[in-house]
This record gives C-alpha cells, structure tokens and sequence, in this order.
C-alpha cells in the first residue's frame, strides 16, 4: 500500500511537472532554461496540498550572509518574530543557477529557495547563541582574571572620549588615568596635518642616514609650533598623536568599513587595519602579485582579490588542495555549475589531494599528494609538457601587447624577456639601454594614487632575442609587435664591452623544471608517473 502511494505521488509529480510548461519557466528565469533541480522546487511550491508557514513573502527578510568573505544574499524566514530558518535568496545569482529575473514578483520568490552552504544557514545558531556578547563589557579584574561587569552604550561612548580614572575599582589600578580619545586627537587643523604628512613622507623615502637626519631637523624647525602634537618629536614619522587610536577589525564589509574609514581619516589617525594574514592574506596577495603589469617603468596595479576560475566554460580542470564539493571558499553556484558539466561530459577534472575527496570521488584523475609537495608536482607537469610540446608557443611568444592584439590574446607574458644570469643564477630583468639597443625616455602617466594628477617616469626598455638577435621591447606598445624567442642561453656585449649571460624567462624555468626527471619529482610528491603526465597531456 505505501509503495502504491509512494508511485501515485510520482505519477502525480511528474503530470504536473508537464503541465507546468516551459512558459511559465521563460516567465520567471527570463528565458534561461531551469535546471530540473528548480523546476522540482517551483511545481511542489505551487502543490495545495502542502502547508509551509514560509511561503509567504510577509514572513522573508532579504539580506546578505556574513559567514564568509563570499556575502551570498539571504532568503532569513520569520516565524513569530523570530529568526526560524535561512535559505539561499533565489534573486541572487551566487545561490541560483539561472538565478530568479528581478522583475519576479515576490510571491513567486517566496515559495522558491536557493542553495546556500551549511555554514550560511547555521547563521541561526549565530543570532541566538546564548554567548553571544549583546552589550558593553567593561573589565572588572586585572587583566587575566576574567572578570567582568556590564555598562550602557552611553556609559561607554562617555568613558571612551572622556577618558579617566576608569578603572579606580581594581585594585592597583585606583589611580590609574586612563587618556580618552579627546585627549589623544592632538592634532586637529587638517591643514597643518597635510602639510606635515608631506614633509613625514620624505623622511621614510629618504635612505641616506645623514640626509634623513637633515630632514628631521628642518621638520622640526618648520612644525616646532606643532612639536607637542607629536608622539616623539625625535621621531617625527610616528606622527601625531592621533595614530595613537587603532582601529582594527576581522571582517569588515562595504557600508560599515566606509564609516570606519570616514570615521578613522576625520579623527587623523593612519593606523585602520584588517584582519591582514590572518584570513587568506597569503591568497590575496598572490593574486595581487600575479596580477600585475609592467607600468611606469614598475611592475604595478596588481588588484588584491580573490581570482576563481570559469568553471561553466573550462573544459578541463586541475584542483590543487581546493575542495569544492565540501568546504571550499567561495559561492555555492559553482558546484552546481561544476556538477552539470561533468554530467554532460563537457568538462573532465583532475584533483591532487592527499585526502579522496568528495570532488576526488568525480575526478578522472585523482593524485594523492604527499603535503608540502605541490612544487614537485607542477615542475613534473612543467617539465613534461615542455619537453613533449604541450605548450601555447603562439601565446608565450607574445613580448608585447601589440603582439597579443595580433595574436587575438588578451594578455601577453614575459617568457621571452631577457634576464641576467650572474654566479650561476638568475638575477634582474636587462634594460636595453645597458646594452646600447635603445636609450630610455622620459614619460608620463597618470597617477595611481590619484587620477588628477600625473607623474614622470623613465621607461627602460626590455630585451629580447627575435631570431637570435637582440632587440628591444616596450611592453606596452599598442602598434608595433614584438615575438620573441622562447628558448634562449646567451651572451650579451654590453655597452661597456663587458660579457653578460642572460637567458630568457622560460628557458629558466624549464631548467629548474629539469632538476629532476619527472619520475624522482612524482616519487618526492607521492603520485604515480602515468598519472601525471595523463594530467599534463
């Protein structure tokens, strides 16, 4: 008899599935073709027959999940006044895949609901934790003891700018003054702060002992009115007393962090400072470092983000230490993304981890890596697909963008670009001016730091080798295209007559790559030999 039912229900399920039509679809998911998984969740949203207080837009709150750094929207269900459930807010493309057509009305919203991570949606138990700090806790103890007594918001903000004895209660402490901000915003005339963080800036610049020492003593002639305003006149570069106010913070996101920024630079203070590598600063700034481009004579402009790759459209993937079926950083529609691909075979994975993985589990390859051995493994890969030809010549030999624009790529890289090899190993990039090939010319650009104003540089050109012949490189010339040789171990006359060793970018690394055979690299990571090179193939 269950069985029966069991069956009727799905006989039921799928006729009104076919009656739902693709129009209604095309209505809601403006045209895109719904994945079954929400064409399951609109036909039972729409069922009279079952009751879920939450399908009423009156009892949703829309809002954006703080968790994580990724900041999914929200879907926060009210029941009673009270926070009953989170689920994945179905406007939102980070937690629906094809996400909801913002002109869907919100009753049609309500009974729909995206994915979102069990990390967002134990942001329940964040709201009501019976530990969670909901007013000022003021110490009571000397520091250590763990004693605490509770005091009003205005108490606080009073006892904060005020300043005092604010601890007379503690014993040892009873006479203890305590400076408040009012005390410590020494510095107030903005004018007079501009003109000092000028002259302070000169001094960090200056690298001469005794010139910085000069400096320092015409900083204090010029500002002796202000001196007192300082944290240490001897050292003029701690500047005012205002820095002595920190604001630091875990997480902060845009809305709070703007008023902590407004609120840091009116008080004077320099010192407003994150979570840095506590979280994922080492990500970050890689991502910056990789992301940089040769500008005004300096690699710059890198942007410290967090770069993901395009897992709708790449047709063949390698995860290293990244799991994302499970507990990686980032939104839950890359799974989905991830998870059709591989259905439909369109997209073949690879994942080295020393665990299998859920995300390893789905792999045609899995390379179970020793820890710490990531290195080997990449220089194995390296040196096989160099050596076999696997890489994009056409690509690498792009020496400028002129060349990337003829070549229809959107970047180019510095493979061919020359560097100098001093005592055996690799030193600076050469300029073409050292070795009379260009000289280098004075520029302008427009200021990073700010827009407004522009700056004078001096562009010293790469070199690279074309055919065998060294020849100079602007990198970022538009009109003129420069290939370069991939593979070079050379000499160079420079303009002084001297001999110098360069090699070219690539032709570095693929000797450190053959340091190794690819089988003692495979055996220092722990894989198997055929593995990896089915991955580099």
């Amino acid at each position: 008899m269950k069985q029966e039912l069991i069956d009727k229900s799905r006989r039921s399920f799928l006729a009104k599935g076919a009656l739902l039509g693709g129009g209604a679809l095309a209505a809601i998911f403006g045209g895109e073709k719904a994945s079954a998984q929400t064409q399951q969740m609109i036909i039972k949203s729409k069922r009279p027959d079952v009751e879920y207080p939450f399908n009423n837009p009156e009892n949703i709150i829309y809002s954006a999940c703080l968790n994580c750094n990724t900041g999914c929207g929200i879907k926060a269900k009210i029941q009673d006044g009270v926070l009953a459930k989170i689920d994945g807010n179905p406007y939102n493309p980070w937690t629906m895949v094809p996400h909801l057509s913002m002109k869907t009305d919100i009753d049609e919203a309500a009974r729909i609901d995206g994915s979102l991570c069990p990390k967002g949606q134990a942001g329940l138990q964040v709201a009501y934790d019976p530990y969670r700090i909901r007013k000022v806790l003021k110490r009571a103890g000397k520091r250590g003891e763990n004693k605490w007594i509770t005091i009003s918001f205005e108490d606080a903000i009073k006892e904060i700018v005020e300043g005092g004895k604010l601890f007379a209660n503690v014993p040892g402490e009873e006479n203890r003054v305590v400076e408040g901000l009012k005390d410590i915003m020494a510095l107030r005339d903005a004018e007079v702060a501009k003109v000092m963080a000028e002259d302070i800036k000169a001094i960090w610049d200056e690298k001469d002992k005794e010139k910085k020492k000069e400096l320092i003593a015409a900083f204090k002639e010029k500002h002796k009115a202000h001196l007192d305003k300082l944290i240490d006149p001897e050292h003029p570069d701690l500047g005012p007393k205002n820095n002595q106010f920190v604001i630091a913070w875990g997480r902060l996101k845009n809305g709070r962090k703007d008023f902590l920024s407004r609120f840091g630079s009116a008080f004077g203070t320099t010192n407003l400072h994150g979570h840095t590598t506590v979280c994922q600063g080492s990500l970050y700034f890689t991502c910056k470092a990789i992301s940089e481009q040769y500008q005004g004579g300096k690699f710059t402009g890198g942007q410290k983000f967090y770069w993901q790759a395009d897992l709708e459209h790449a047709k063949y993937v390698l995860f290293v230490g990244a799991n994302l079926f499970e507990a990686n950083y980032g939104p839950t529609n890359r799974t989905v993304r991830l998870t059709e691909n591989l259905s439909k075979g369109y997209t073949k994975i690879a994942v080295a981890d020393p665990r299998f993985s859920k995300l390893a589990s789905k792999a045609h390859k899995w390379l179970p890596i020793k820890p710490g051995t990531d290195s080997a493994l990449a220089l194995a890969m390296i040196q096989w697909i160099i050596n076999n030809n696997r890489y994009d010549e056409k690509f690498l030999r792009n020496a400028n963008k002129a060349a990337a624009k003829e070549s229809n790529e959107t970047s180019w890289t510095n493979s061919t670009w020359l560097v100098e090899i001093k005592d055996g190993q690799p030193g600076k990039l050469i300029r073409a001016a050292d070795f009379g090939l260009k000289s280098a010319e004075k520029r302008k650009m427009t200021d990073p730091k700010d827009k407004t104003k522009e700056i004078e540089y001096e562009e010293k050109f790469m070199v690279v080798m074309v055919n065998g012949k060294p020849t100079w490189v602007d990198p970022n010339d538009e009109k003129n295209p420069v290939y370069g040789d991939l593979f070079v171990d050379a000499e160079l006359t420079n303009k002084e007559g001297k001999k110098v060793r360069v090699k070219s970018g690539l032709q570095i690394l693929k000797e450190s790559a053959e340091e190794n055979s690819v089988s003692k690299w495979c055996e220092i990571a722990g894989v198997n030999e055929k593995d990896v090179i089915e991955v580099a193939r």
